[in-house]
């Protein structure tokens, strides 16, 4: 094995790992891209929907029930699969986006 060979060598183990390492660095960037879309969409839908239900005579327990469902309902809708701790988190938000809205009046 001569110098050329090492090179030859050296030059396939770098392309691999320059391979490799696009592959890791395009799904992580897919990755958070997704993410940051899902929370767009989230922050939007809540939004929207806190202001719609707001006009309804309904208790507070009952519009953010009515919200997160909606919110859940519709991102289910656009393809996004949610577990029950993400769930939890869009309750709770709908919760501190009624309470801000509260504040504002």
């Amino acid at each position: 094995m001569d110098i050329h060979d090492c090179i030859e060598l050296i030059t396939l183990a770098l392309w691999v790992i320059s391979v490799i390492g696009v592959g890791i660095l395009s799904r992580v960037h897919f990755k958070n891209k997704r993410l940051e879309q899902f929370r767009n969409i989230a922050d939007y839908l809540m939004k929207s929907y806190v202001n719609l239900y707001d006009k309804e005579n309904l208790s507070n327990e009952q519009k953010i029930n009515r919200v997160g469902n909606a919110v859940v309902n519709s991102l289910e809708a656009k393809g996004f699969k949610l577990n029950k701790q993400e769930v939890q988190d869009i309750f709770a938000e709908v919760a501190k986006q009624m309470d801000e809205q509260t504040q504002e009046k």
